[in-house]
């Protein structure tokens, strides 16, 4: 037999050349209902996740983040995997109750919440943006010990 018949393959008996296996990785602490809602999130994100994502998108603060990332029963509006950093931005709807145990129960899991007003980003002065990206960049930094990047509008 040849390397590309069944059989023969350097990563394992019954490699086949050129195929690669799509098993569905494990999916630790996120539950299927908010795997399936961080998907409709990030199809339809709200005026002020959208104008946050065009910032914290390609590591322009140093640092990766994820946007509608689920975690337990949550989806984190935006989540910087390296600090363990949650960054939400709460409109007037937000249930501080059920916030609190939100914050909790990620805490539980080492992740910190940083709950940022939507507000911020309707006013017309950007500096009050600046501030917030400045403090999402300087809390991951806190928290692994690293530089990010200073944004600059």
């Amino acid at each position: 037999m040849n390397g590309g018949e069944r059989g023969q393959g350097v990563r394992g008996e019954g490699a086949i050349a050129g195929y690669k296996a799509t098993m569905p990785r494990p999916q630790p602490n996120r539950s299927e209902s908010a795997i399936r809602a961080a998907q409709r999130a990030r199809q339809n994100p709200s005026v002020a996740e959208a104008i946050v994502w065009t910032f914290l998108r390609n590591g322009r603060l140093g640092f990766k983040f994820r946007r509608e990332y689920p975690v337990l029963d949550y989806r984190l509006d935006f989540y910087c995997a390296e600090a363990k950093l949650a960054v939400e931005f709460d409109g007037e709807q937000h249930d501080s109750m059920r916030d609190a145990l939100r914050d909790s129960r990620l805490a539980e899991l080492g992740i910190e919440v940083l709950r940022i007003p939507n507000r911020t980003f309707f006013m017309l002065d950007d500096s009050p943006r600046v501030d917030t990206f400045n403090v999402i960049r300087k809390r991951c930094e806190d928290r692994t010990g690293r530089l990010g990047i200073a944004l600059e509008l």
